[in-house]
This record gives C-alpha cells, structure tokens and sequence, in this order.
C-alpha cells in the first residue's frame, strides 16, 4: 500500500458540485456505442456496459466534494462521491506520480496511476487560468505503452471547482497478464465538450514507468450458448483490479450484445454485466466480459448469459434470448 495523506474532513466543510444532466446523457451513449480511433486496424468495437467503477455514471445529479480536497489524492476525492469497493483497490495500490505540465495557461497534474498486468488506470487534475462555460467530457490525444497506442475504455471528468476538474481513465494494455514494468506517455492534445466543442487546447506531455500488480492468465475454452448462439470462452485473467473472461463465437456485430448475470461461491450477484465485443468475421465476434471481485476467497463463477437482440439503428430492445448457465473456476 502507498503512503498517502489522512486529513480529518469536517462536515461543515463539505460543498456540493454539479454534474448535468447531458454529461451524464453522452457518457451513458459513449458507453453503449464506441468506436476505435485506432487508424491502423480495421476491427470495430461495440460496448454494451462496463464495470461501473471504470465509466462513473453517477445516479445521482449533484456530488459531495470536500473543499480542502486539493490535499488529498484525486482518488480519495473521486471515492467520496462514489464509494466503490474497486476504486478503495486503486487508492490502495496506486503509484503517486505528481507530475505537472502547463500549456496555453491550463495546468495538468497526473496524480495516481495503477497497472494490474493488463489494465492502467490513470487519474489527474486539470486547472485553467479562468472558468470554462461547459464541463469537458473527453480529451483526445496519445495514450502509448510501450511506444504501442492504446484506446481508451473509458473516460470521466468531474467538476471540483468553477476553474478546476479532476478525471480518471482506464486502458486496455494486453489480453495476457505482463509481469514486467511499462513505459507509459500521455499526450493530451485537446478537451471536447458537447457537440466535439474544443473547450481546451495544448500540449502536455507525461511520462511514467509503472511495475505491475500480480495477475494471472490461463486458458479455459468453457464453451456455452444453444443451436443458435455457440460461443467459447477461451481464457480468463485475473487481476487485483479486474477479472477478464474472453470469448469469441457467432454473434451479429450490429444487432446482437451478449449480457451476463454471475453469481459468485459466497452468493454475491452481479447483475446485467456487460461486455465489450470487436467484430470479427462476418456474423462472428471476440470480446471479453469485465467483472471485479470482491473477494479473494471467491472461487467460481455462474455465469448466466443472455443475447440481446437490438434494432440496428435505435439500439431499442426486440428480444432477449437466455442461454445455460455455465461455471468457471477461479485460480
């Protein structure tokens, strides 16, 4: 566990922050439907859900931030508003890097980062000479390790003050479990808000080693499905911060998602898990179903799939196909 400041919060200096409702709106569209930026695969990617730690769509509309909060790690800020079991996992872990780099009068400091073998996790604070009229809801730019770019699974800014925002993004670093140490460079170009405005622009640039957590990877090929919908699951990772199950098997890129409940050994439900799917062949996909676990004394999963079939433009729900449960042990 890193040494990090403790502070006594008092409740009377606790202020509320506002996060819109159409902020909340493209984030829930972004999840649903993305589509790679990477320019040299020609691989599409659909997203259904994700963990909801890792896409910070927030129930409710106002969030609760303390105003001394400039002294404490962005993730302690993040779990006040948001207290999740997976984001205690990144304060625990994290490296604090604090490093900060200005341009065109808007300062950014990356904060924390967490590496667990497959997924990097980053958070940061942006600060701006004046006020912006609207909340950035993306930054676009280069994510590499390794010198290998990266896409970005998911993205959120939250406001801490008029001038001030603190983010948080994951990526997807390899399908295997690494045990060695990464290069990581973030180079940030610019901040979109509604619409693709440019709210934000400059040149940062951020460099970092990070040394993996203990992760694991092992093949399984555990096949499931019916007649009709015959998958594989091919192999799963397991992470202090995530377990990965990939598949692969016949599904309609544009119409048909796969959704799972699971139900773990000490009876814990996860409910309408989703799953992040690249087309493949036609009619064929690979994908992966993400999941946090709790527990380290969980031992299997029941998984619980079901197909949703979708209109190809609205993305409105025609049918929901069930299919047999199967199990998976965890190591």
């Amino acid at each position: 566990m890193n040494e990090k400041d403790i502070i006594k919060l008092e409740i009377e200096e606790i202020e509320p922050v506002e996060i819109s409702d159409w902020e909340k709106m493209n984030i829930e569209k972004s999840v649903l439907r993305s589509t790679s930026r990477k320019k040299y695969s020609p691989k599409k990617w659909k997203w259904v859900s994700m963990v909801a730690m890792l896409t910070f769509i927030f129930t409710s509309s106002v969030i609760w931030l303390p105003a001394v909060a400039n002294r404490l790690p962005i993730v302690q800020q993040l779990l006040k508003s948001n207290d999740n079991p997976q984001l205690q996992v990144f304060s625990d872990n994290a490296t604090i890097i604090n490093q900060i780099d200005e341009s065109n009068g808007t300062s950014i400091e990356l904060a924390e980062a967490f590496f667990d073998g497959t997924i990097v996790s980053v958070s940061y604070e942006m600060k701006h000479e004046e006020p912006i009229d609207e909340p950035p809801l993306f930054w676009n730019g280069d994510l590499e390790v390794n010198g290998n770019k990266l896409d970005v699974l998911s993205h959120q800014i939250i406001k801490k003050n008029d001038a001030t925002w603190i983010g948080m993004f994951t990526a997807r670093i390899s399908d295997k479990a690494m045990d060695e140490t990464i290069n990581l460079q973030w180079r940030p170009k610019d901040f979109k808000g509604m619409k693709n405005t440019t709210l934000v622009e400059g040149a940062w640039n951020f460099q970092l080693e990070l040394t993996p957590t203990r992760a694991y990877s092992r093949k399984i090929n555990k096949p499931f499905g019916n007649e009709q919908y015959q998958l594989l699951c091919n192999q799963i990772t397991e992470g202090k911060y995530i377990t990965t199950l990939y598949f692969e098997g016949n599904l309609d890129w544009d119409t048909e998602f796969l959704m799972v409940d699971i139900q773990d050994n000490l009876g814990n439900v996860y409910e309408h898990v989703g799953t992040t799917t690249i087309k493949s062949d036609s009619g064929r996909v690979n994908g992966y179903i993400e999941v946090f676990i709790p527990d380290s004394s969980i031992r299997t999963l029941v998984i619980t799939p079901t197909i949703r079939i979708v209109d190809e433009k609205t993305l409105e729900r025609k049918e929901l196909v069930p299919l047999p449960s199967f199990t998976i042990s965890l190591k």
